[in-house]
């Protein structure tokens, strides 16, 4: 595997991109280019972990942490990701398994080339630089793990958000039939649970019907985040695929957990999988979860204007999350 990338949030790309090799080592959905990465408060206080040598370790992480940027011709600039190829020299490809997935091998072109990317910007002038690009997603015709390899694991940590065992089973579903990976683990509880809890056996059948249920089938907590910790779990269970699915202070930690796994050597795909119902990613068309979202905003302001109405001089306030995005607000109907 390698990573996955931005293009679509539908279960096709999930499941399209889990083991591919554009870009590995930490990935995502989100391009990690676009997240912040460099507030060593900010940090801090994501994790609210209440540990001095903790917060160290963050800061120091975020602050060493560069942005991996190709300059091209004509301003052309890519915000890459890092690579398992970074620090791990020489490292043999496989072929695709869905090269041979009778569900794909009949599609013409099916893989994207290694040097495609998607542009920030979709409208230039005609004497304006390229801008900024991003990897496209989709899977690649060499892949960096062979399925009986792959030991993956899947946490969820940080609030609900509609979606998230849609998620999860589009990931254990994605891993085991387009791939042939049998070997998926859930961590129960977030970060702590790596070092704190038991862990979940993931199969086809164990997610079957989790989409049908709200909330996280895996547990989920905030904090909890002891770096060494985690490493050390990953490295004593002898998984080599980390998929963590969170928000902005989450993927932080994933950052950090990505620097330990370069900073080992391990030959270990680090994943973030963005959990926003702001819709505020890059790119992408919707985050999962906006639209449920939208939806439930939509029957609060219903419910407010109803009482509103029924009184003298009535006003309905309804307060809507976003953070530094209106879009939620945007998308409600007049």
């Amino acid at each position: 595997m390698d990573s996955v990338h931005v293009s679509s949030t539908s279960s096709s790309s999930l499941k399209s991109r889990f083991l591919e090799p554009s870009n590995s080592g930490i990935s995502s959905i989100k391009q990690f280019s676009s997240v912040s990465f460099s507030s060593s408060s900010s940090s801090r206080s994501s994790f609210s972990s209440g540990s001095p040598r903790k917060d160290t370790l963050m800061a120091s992480s975020t602050e060493n942490f560069k942005p991996k940027i190709v300059n091209g011709p004509a301003g052309y600039v890519l915000q890459d990701v890092p690579h398992l190829s970074d620090y791990i020299p020489d490292l043999p490809t496989y072929c695709n398994p869905l090269q041979d997935n009778p569900a794909y091998s009949v599609v013409k072109q099916y893989f994207v080339h290694v040097d495609d990317t998607v542009p920030q910007k979709i409208v230039v002038h005609k004497n304006s630089p390229r801008g900024i690009h991003f990897r496209r997603a989709g899977p690649r015709q060499k892949v960096y793990f062979e399925s009986d390899e792959v030991h993956a694991c899947i946490v969820t940590c940080g609030g609900l958000c509609p979606g998230l065992n849609t998620v999860i089973r589009e990931i254990v579903c994605g891993l085991y039939h387009m791939y042939g990976v049998k070997k998926v683990l859930g961590i129960d509880g977030g970060y702590r649970g790596f070092y704190a809890k038991n862990t979940i056996p993931l199969t086809p059948k164990v997610v079957n019907d989790i989409h049908k249920r709200g909330g996280t089938v895996l547990g989920t907590s905030r904090g909890g985040h002891d770096t060494a910790k985690i490493v050390d779990s990953i490295q004593d269970r002898g998984i080599n695929q980390v998929y963590i699915i969170g928000g902005d202070g989450t993927l932080k930690g994933a950052s950090v957990i990505y620097e330990e796994v370069r900073k080992r050597g391990l030959k270990v795909a680090v994943v973030g999988i963005p959990k926003t119902i702001d819709n505020d990613i890059p790119v992408i068309d919707r985050s999962f979860g906006f639209d449920t979202a939208v939806e439930e905003a939509q029957r609060a302001i219903n419910a407010a204007h109803v009482e509103a109405e029924s009184i003298e001089n009535g006003i309905g306030v309804v307060k809507l999350m976003g953070r530094y995005s209106g879009k939620l607000l945007f998308c409600q109907k007049p």
